[in-house]
């Protein structure tokens, strides 16, 4: 052989082994990037962030020059060394891209979509690249996925902590104590729901005058839990200032207090206010806008219909004049006021337990009115038969036994 011959047979020699060099090299790199894509975290809060990553290591996975996924939930992404070219970057255009140019769309189980595109120069995509573009977006929009779900769970559990939040303050706002009353029996209770509204009860002993609210905020969650806890204290005020003059007066001074702020939240106020005078048995009775309430006596039920808007709708100056009901009691009558939580109360079936139920089940005096209360709620629950609250269960009843003349 001569000395040319060798000489260009050690130029093809080197040149396959630097070619050989070479191969190994991308393919060294392309293992690289696979055992990299493995260890993507696609369990992250930060969807785009584990998206890029993956599509990072993908482009050199596959020599490709860049990747851009276009999820159908979120902004598209885009390897950090993309240079595609504004016509690559909308999936509708696919069809006009390049030879170098592949298209691959998915969709998971929660019939989110999205389709990866992948631009490479040199040479086209093979079968085996388009394989590996699928499983490369069926990972990365299993990323967006999850850290959508994680932050729905996040948002979640936010809400259930303001929910529990909520029922706390409003049973913390709530008496403990229920007075001992000449002449009646009283019993309120309230069971607040997990989306706790804004049910309230509260009353107060002035001379021989039993002053009572029981009052239902709009809304759910914390505004309500908070707004109900300014009426409560509202009440408490009013009863002192206005409480000889009469339940309507009390109403009054509570809308003077609270109309702005209910009106500025969007929020308003179904209030009954009464005041029973224990030396005479008089009973009087003033209506903002609250049902169910009603009235039973000798065996008969009689439904007290409202006698002015909810506190929050009108200022009170602006409502029409109305008068009190006033009830001289005999032993026996028994005066109900509940939230619609109780009456509105669903069972599988869909119906609601409604106003004749809860008639039925408190009109006649067999028990002690706490005991024939409690068995109340405790047929709300059963007739829901595992159906959820969704509203609070609120809840008072005033039975009169006599007056204290009568007792004297």
């Amino acid at each position: 052989m001569t000395s040319d011959g060798a000489h260009h047979q050690t130029e093809q020699q080197l040149e396959a082994t630097a070619s050989l060099t070479s191969a190994l090299v991308e393919a060294n790199d392309q293992l690289l990037a696979l055992y990299g894509l493995t260890e993507v975290n696609i369990d992250s809060l930060d969807g785009q962030t584990s998206v890029r990553e993956i599509l990072d290591r993908a482009t050199t996975l596959l020599s490709a020059d860049a990747l851009i996924l276009h999820p159908s939930v979120g902004e598209p992404v885009s390897s950090t060394e993309g240079r595609m070219t504004s016509s690559e970057r909308t999936p509708s255009h696919v069809h006009s891209l390049a030879p170098t140019t592949a298209s691959i769309t998915v969709t998971n189980a929660s019939d989110w979509e999205a389709t990866l595109i992948a631009r490479r120069s040199g040479r086209p995509f093979g079968t085996a690249d388009h394989k590996l573009l699928t499983a490369v977006a069926n990972m990365a929009l299993g990323a967006l996925h999850t850290s959508h779900l994680h932050r729905e769970a996040i948002e979640q559990a936010v809400v259930a902590r303001d929910h529990d939040t909520a029922s706390e303050l409003a049973i913390r706002a709530l008496p403990r104590w229920t007075p001992t009353i000449a002449g009646a029996e009283l019993f309120a209770r309230s069971d607040p729901a997990r989306a706790a509204g804004g049910d309230l009860f509260t009353y107060a002993e002035i001379g021989d005058i039993l002053h009572f609210v029981v009052g239902d905020v709009s809304g759910k969650g914390l505004p309500a839990a908070m707004m109900m806890t300014n009426v409560i204290s509202a009440s408490h005020a009013a009863f002192q200032e206005a409480g000889r003059t009469g339940p309507a007066a009390v109403l009054a001074r509570i809308d003077a207090w609270m109309y702005e702020f209910l009106s500025d939240a969007g929020l308003f106020v179904t209030m009954i206010a009464g005041a029973f005078d224990q030396q005479t048995g008089e009973l009087r009775l003033a209506n903002a806008g609250h049902s169910p309430v009603m009235w039973c006596s000798r065996g008969q039920v009689k439904v007290l219909e409202a006698d002015i808007p909810p506190i929050g709708v009108l200022p009170f100056e602006l409502t029409p004049p109305f008068d009190e009901t006033v009830k001289r009691t005999e032993p026996g009558d028994r005066l109900i006021v509940a939230s619609d939580g109780l009456t509105e109360q669903r069972n599988p079936s869909g119906e609601m337990f409604g106003e004749d139920r809860l008639a039925t089940a408190l009109t006649f005096a067999t028990h002690s009115t706490k005991g024939q209360a409690e068995r109340l709620f405790d047929q709300v629950e059963s007739f829901a038969a595992g159906t959820a609250q969704e509203d609070d269960r609120t809840l008072l009843v005033l039975s009169i036994t006599g007056t204290r003349q009568d007792q004297a």
